[in-house]
């Protein structure tokens, strides 16, 4: 059986929110890095990167980062702030890999988010600012399905 936990305007307004919680994060700086983590993370930083544009003055750019590939950042690809970004936080295993990647950058500020945190801890990682906090068993499953309307299912 699937359950729909987030729809479509349920993830707009969580993404909406994220924005301005980036933003008073972001408060006296120029820009910030938006570093979405393949696959689906990357359309959640898309869709942050819309909304920001629409309601700051904030310098963006965005990054795509996929994990199963060998990365080199350069520093001046990157603002002094920096908001990793993926759909669901399960282990954190993704997220401090990610994070890991920026640690030799000398950033002012270096922030997590995510649509849905499921809370099942292995790393010592949170998400800064967290859509859904959600407590699931460790036999379903959640997905960001992307198509007309996207939604969160847990299987």
């Amino acid at each position: 059986m699937k359950t729909i936990v987030l729809d479509s305007i349920r993830i707009q307004r969580i993404i909406r929110r994220i924005a301005f919680q980036t933003i008073e994060a972001c408060h006296g700086y120029q820009g910030v890095t938006l570093v979405g983590i393949k696959p689906r993370g990357v359309w959640v930083a898309h869709q942050l990167f819309k909304e920001l544009e629409a309601i700051s003055k904030l310098d963006l750019s965005i990054i795509e980062l996929d994990l199963t590939e060998v990365i080199h950042l350069e520093k001046s690809e990157l603002f002094d702030h920096v908001l990793i970004i993926d759909d669901i936080v399960n282990s954190g295993d993704t997220m401090m890999r990610a994070s890991a990647l920026f640690t030799d950058f000398n950033l002012k500020r270096l922030m997590t988010a995510c649509l849905v945190d499921r809370m099942h801890r292995r790393f010592p990682i949170h998400s800064d600012f967290t859509g859904l906090s959600l407590a699931t068993t460790l036999q379903e499953n959640l997905a960001l399905i992307l198509d007309d309307e996207p939604r969160i299912i847990l299987e």
